[in-house]
């Protein structure tokens, strides 16, 4: 056969269609064309390049790889890994939300810091000491493996406040670090009542070193 033309669309009844059986394949150099629309059922398996002149709709896709403009119709959700956008554009008329790590607890009895539950932390119950936390990705997964050099990333950190708790001193990975504090002092007490508002942008400069550029507000 030299061609194979379809006028309808591939229909349960096979009304002006034309079937092909499950590994059928065409003879070399001839093509398949459908006048009024083609609809395959099944895995189909291309050896070579696909063009498609309009748009091309389709659900339920494990992986997404394009070099073009991907539009969603009723958003992205990423529910774990890692995402890499090199721009976004955000058009307004949705919502634009993060999540909140909320611990029944206080920061000094929680000392780690794990982002892979969120980059906001907010700790509930009244501080009574000093602390000193630790940020880290998880218990397996250091901060330092999972940023490059010259990435920077944004924790916040919300305590329930009280004058005898508030953090000085971070550690990274369980290192030490030396943070660069708004106003050129580090903390020395905490809020009277309300919150205690930690912001920390952390820059990896090197191998497991940051530059670490922390503000402490208080909220009441």
């Amino acid at each position: 056969m030299s061609e194979i033309r379809v006028n309808k669309v591939i229909n349960a009844a096979g009304t002006g269609s034309v079937e092909l059986t499950q590994g059928a394949t065409l003879p070399s150099g001839k093509t398949l064309s459908g006048a009024g629309g083609l609809n395959i059922t099944g895995i189909s398996t291309f050896g070579g390049d696909v063009s498609i002149g309009g748009t091309l709709t389709y659900e339920d896709v494990t992986n997404i790889d394009s070099v073009g403009l991907i539009t969603a119709r009723s958003g992205i959700i990423v529910t774990s890994g890692i995402s890499t956008f090199k721009g976004a554009h955000f058009d307004g008329g949705t919502l634009l939300k993060e999540k909140v790590n909320i611990t029944a607890g206080k920061l000094s009895a929680n000392l780690n810091i794990d982002l892979e539950n969120g980059m906001v932390h907010h700790f509930t119950t009244p501080e009574t000491t000093t602390s000193t936390p630790n940020i880290r990705v998880s218990g397996s997964v250091a901060l330092n493996d999972m940023m490059a050099t010259g990435e920077t990333i944004t924790l916040t950190v919300i305590t329930t406040a009280a004058a005898a708790g508030y953090s000085a001193q971070w550690t990274i990975d369980g290192s030490a670090t030396t943070e660069e504090w708004n106003g050129g002092s580090a903390p020395s007490a905490g809020g009277a009542s309300g919150k205690d508002f930690y912001t920390l942008n952390i820059i990896k400069t090197g191998n497991a070193q940051f530059t670490v550029l922390a503000n402490v507000s208080n909220f009441a």
